[in-house]
């Protein structure tokens, strides 16, 4: 699905899954119903599938992202394979490199691995984690797996080695989605690819374009051997992220993606409305108005993602298809309608404005 995008650039179209449920589906079911999302974007050409990894609420029904991700590998053969991200303060380094390495020759070369410091402190907390540690820890846990990633040395001064071997050389690409916007340009540097924002509480159009020029600038002053690329592209991706569904009509995607949308921000919020922490409730008309959920005809949604992809100057899409109690069977045709009436359209169109 790769597309010509402004300046010649290759745009990269992924799917972002938090894997939440409503509670109303069986969790084989609804495991079974996300693997047949991902044949069918592959099947319709899209780069990538992202997935969150999130505990003890519903939308953390992929708790284990390497777990789904290996059973989304036996049904796949193109689709590359993210993880984004995995939450690194609950992880022992060396396991998650093995696992890592694992995962890539499973998926015959199609990982790439994002990592996080993990932004709730209950998530955290339930594995005895204190978020205020980790500011220090995750750098120094970071650094290691990279290492580990490309040496296969398991721990200073000992002899062991991993028995498995590296696939991609010198390592999967690397994804670190961030909130801060401070951050942007050392994720350039690094050789990370990046999402910036997550959906509802993505920055501004204006300040998405001015973050997109300090990424690349942190590109140019990237060393010699850092690897870049992402999502198939050899070139670092640049991302933004927003929920999907295009349906027959305006009012009609509205009808059906507002109240799932209800469940899923419930869900998102899950952990923190059990610890009395107040949780503001959200105007999904006002949010789709502000091009902060793509929802509509297939018409209005190509109109709003090329807009989109146009003034953020993004190299990189990630849609939330699925989401909340939406029903499996219009998820799959709104997947349809974007990849054959959305895209065709809007990524010409993105690439020609001015």
């Amino acid at each position: 699905m790769s597309r010509d995008g402004a300046n010649g650039e290759v745009l990269t179209f992924g799917l972002f899954d938090w894997l939440d449920d409503d509670g109303t589906h069986e969790v084989a079911r609804l495991y079974a119903e996300r693997l047949d999302m991902v044949e069918q974007a592959e099947a319709l050409g899209f780069d990538i599938y992202h997935l969150a990894e999130h505990h003890g609420t519903p939308i953390g029904l992929a708790s284990s992202p390497n777990v789904f991700l290996a059973a989304v590998a036996m049904r796949t053969e193109r689709i590359r394979l993210c993880p984004l991200v995995y939450v690194l303060p609950l992880y022992n380094p060396i396991r998650l490199t093995e696992e890592i390495r694992m995962l890539d020759h499973l998926s015959h070369g199609r990982l790439e691995v994002g990592f996080g410091r993990g932004s709730s402190p209950y998530e955290l907390g339930y594995y005895g984690v204190a978020i205020e540690d980790t500011k220090e820890s995750f750098p120094r846990t970071l650094a290691r797996v990279r290492s580990m990633m490309v040496d296969g040395g398991m721990a200073p001064g000992t002899e062991g080695e991993m028995s498995v071997p590296p696939l991609q050389r010198p390592h999967p690409p690397l994804w670190y989605p961030s909130s801060n916007p401070e951050s942007i340009p050392r994720l350039g540097r690094e050789g990370f690819n990046t999402i910036l924002g997550f959906a509802f509480n993505s920055p501004p159009v204006a300040e998405v374009r001015q973050r997109r020029g300090e990424f690349f600038a942190g590109v140019q002053d990237a060393a010699a051997d850092v690897t870049l690329g992402g999502a198939g592209a050899s070139s670092p991706r640049f991302g933004i992220l927003r929920h999907v569904y295009v349906g027959e009509t305006d009012a009609a995607a509205r009808k059906e993606a507002v109240p799932a949308l209800t469940d899923y921000h419930q869900n998102l919020n899950y952990v923190r409305t059990r610890h009395g922490v107040d949780v503001r409730e959200l105007d999904f008309d006002a949010l789709i108005e502000q091009g902060l959920a793509l929802i509509g005809s297939a018409e209005t949604v190509r109109d709003s993602l090329a807009r989109l992809l146009h003034d953020t100057g993004a190299n990189h899409f990630a849609g939330a298809f699925t989401f909340g109690s939406l029903p499996h069977a219009q998820a799959r045709r709104s997947l349809q309608r974007f990849a054959t009436e959305v895209l065709p359209a809007a990524a010409p169109v993105a690439a020609e404005a001015d």
